[in-house]
């Protein structure tokens, strides 16, 4: 019993030494407005005291508070107290300007986060010095609670999550990673367009002609910005708008014929047929047309000739609009027939230079190979008279006559008695 007295005593006497009478013990801490932060953005820092419950009957009349931080990553931008004064710099200073008997907020600073700034921790580190209290006691244990803030890299995200325009179908179907679509639209010069970013620190533009349609394309720009400021992507739709026309836009765009003739020939005419064919004896060499638009403002050419080649012939009627915005075209194919009995002639039509032409040099060249082609052939004949040669025949030997012929006397005697008698008859 008195042994265990006796330790209670020593270590009262203990806590005497160490803690003498009248010292404080303190915290100043540091707090942050968010754990994490990016380029650009701000973070409001706290500098606290705690832990004061010790001081309750003596106020803190004095200290120096100091925050130091990183200053390639953090910049100072302001800072404010109503309990103390605050010192711009690095580190920034926290001095007294009146007692504090409690808990209190020192100071509220504000810090921003460089643009440049490295992805990664960085400590907000607190320190005092300079202790007092009202009374002038100056042995106060005072502790220090530091802070630390991530640094998050800027998102490179500069996609769109929805693309959608109320009443309107988008083709092809919306995907991020497509950049172009289209949309047919009718009667509408304004339309809404919904547009929502994947990141939303990301930043959009529209193009402000969404507003103000006109008739037919119109090229709709939606322009994402990633939150790191250069990282951008463009999305582009165009529009397609039709208007129904007024009577007087009709009459404008109006590129039909009223009346399509060929003189002295039928034709049956109708403007929604753009195609017809004619047949014309092999005497017709010309035709004669007459076309006739609806609306007579818009221009009527022609393509082709009238004047007819044996075979077939294509004449195109070509009609635009007075707007300038259509064109119609109609196509008439001309058949001259042949002649039905080929006449050969010896002279040349009268009217033809060309045949002329051609027929006399024929002629010449025929007559002028004639005469000397007959030339050459009689001069043969006469040579080959002149230089033949009479063949030569050698005489047959005969060795006497009576070799070869044998005579009846007798008979040749009765042949001359008989004829001398018959004369004398």
């Amino acid at each position: 019993m008195k042994k265990g007295l006796y330790i209670k005593l020593l270590l009262f006497i203990f806590m005497i030494i160490i803690f003498p009478k009248n010292a404080y013990a303190l915290n100043f801490k540091v707090e942050r407005s968010v754990d994490s932060i990016k380029p650009g953005q701000e973070v409001t820092v706290y500098i606290k005291i705690t832990d004061t419950s010790s001081i309750v009957a003596d106020s803190l009349n004095k200290y120096t508070v100091s925050l130091s931080y990183d200053s390639s990553k953090l910049e100072y931008k302001s800072g404010n107290s109503n309990v103390s004064n605050v010192q711009a710099g690095n580190p920034v200073t926290i001095t007294a300007n009146k007692p504090i008997s409690g808990d209190e907020t020192l100071a509220t600073l504000i810090f921003g986060v460089k643009s440049g700034a490295k992805a990664g921790s960085t400590n907000l580190t607190v320190t005092n010095s300079d202790l007092n209290t009202l009374s002038g006691n100056n042995k106060i244990t005072a502790t220090n609670t530091s802070s630390m803030i991530t640094i998050n890299s800027l998102s490179s995200d500069a996609t769109l999550s929805s693309l959608k325009i109320p009443n309107a179908t988008l083709s092809p179907k919306f995907d991020k990673e497509v950049t172009e679509y289209s949309t047919d639209i009718k009667d509408i010069t304004e339309i809404t367009i919904n547009a929502s970013p994947t990141d939303s620190n990301s930043k959009i533009m529209i193009s402000d002609n969404y507003k103000n349609l006109v008739k037919g394309e119109n090229i709709i720009k939606i322009s994402v910005t990633a939150e790191d400021g250069t990282t951008t992507k463009t999305y582009q739709i165009k529009v397609n708008l039709t208007m129904t026309p007024t009577e007087e836009e009709k009459l404008k765009a109006n590129a039909d014929l009223k009346k399509l003739e060929i003189d002295g020939f039928d034709i049956d005419f109708s403007k929604e047929i753009k195609k017809y064919t004619l047949s014309v004896p092999y005497d017709t060499r010309k035709i004669k047309l007459l076309a006739e638009s609806e609306n007579e403002n818009a221009i009527v050419t022609m393509e082709g000739t009238t004047d007819l080649k044996v075979g077939k012939n294509i004449i195109k009627i070509l009609v635009t609009s007075e707007d300038n915005e259509n064109t119609q075209t109609y196509t008439i194919t001309v058949t001259r027939e042949k002649e039905e009995k080929k006449i050969v002639q010896t002279c040349p039509d009268e009217t033809s230079t060309r045949e002329w032409i051609l027929f006399s040099v024929s002629m010449f060249v025929t007559f002028t190979l004639g005469i000397v082609l007959g030339y050459f052939v009689c001069k043969k004949q006469i040579l080959s008279k002149i230089f033949k040669k009479k063949k030569k025949e050698d005489p047959e030997e005969i060795d006497t006559l009576s070799d070869t012929i044998k005579l009846d006397t007798n008979k040749v005697n009765d042949e001359v008695i008989k004829e001398n008698k018959n004369k004398l008859d």
